[in-house]
């Protein structure tokens, strides 16, 4: 796994030990990060479960403000540490063990994000709560965007109360969902599908 583009372009990162996280790969990173374009320079980004951080350094080598980094695995708090060092990102990252609905869940003041990842594990079934949360709290900023990868074998793309899906595509076994918040009119990705 590597950092495809920006200032860190070639990076190479270290990636948890086990078989418990799936790392987005370099195809879908490519994918997404050419959907989004511009919008990822200046972003607030949080990546939820970020195992070793991929799309949140991604984004940050991009040109995204900062992001934070949530995962509940001390061990993978660890990795993203390490990346964001090798990376020379670490004063732009944050890392927080804590589970990602906790996180979302909290009613605490915070920034609010410009761009949201969450790549949970295939067999998580929270989609909605999670969908739902991330739109609360103040947790996605106006006109921001939260992008959900999940599993290409999904019958359909979970609901949210206040979040429209806006657009999808499809790369081998992931599927990346985009979000926005309802009624807001932030540009059209359709025209980079």
């Amino acid at each position: 796994m590597r950092v495809i583009a920006g200032i860190r372009k070639g990076h190479r990162l270290l990636a948890p030990h086990g078989n418990r996280v799936r790392p987005t790969s370099d195809r879908v990173r490519t994918v997404l990060f050419d959907i989004l374009g511009a919008s990822v320079a200046g972003a607030k980004v949080l990546d939820l479960f970020a195992g070793a951080g991929g799309l949140g350094i991604e984004a940050l080598s991009r040109g995204a403000a900062s992001a934070d980094f949530v995962d509940n695995d001390r061990g993978h708090a660890e990795t993203i540490r390490a990346n964001l060092s090798r990376t020379h990102l670490d004063d732009r990252g944050r890392v927080i063990v804590q589970d990602a609905l906790a996180y979302l869940s909290a009613g605490e003041m915070r920034h609010s994000y410009t761009l949201i990842f969450a790549d949970p594990p295939y067999q998580f079934s929270s989609y909605e709560t999670l969908l739902d949360l991330a739109a609360r709290h103040g947790n996605l900023a106006e006109g921001g965007r939260m992008i959900l990868e999940v599993s290409s074998r999904t019958e359909s793309a979970p609901k949210a109360e206040l979040l429209d899906l806006i657009a999808s595509r499809t790369v081998g076994e992931t599927a990346l969902l985009f979000y926005q918040a309802k009624h807001e009119q932030t540009g059209d990705l359709s025209g980079n599908l």
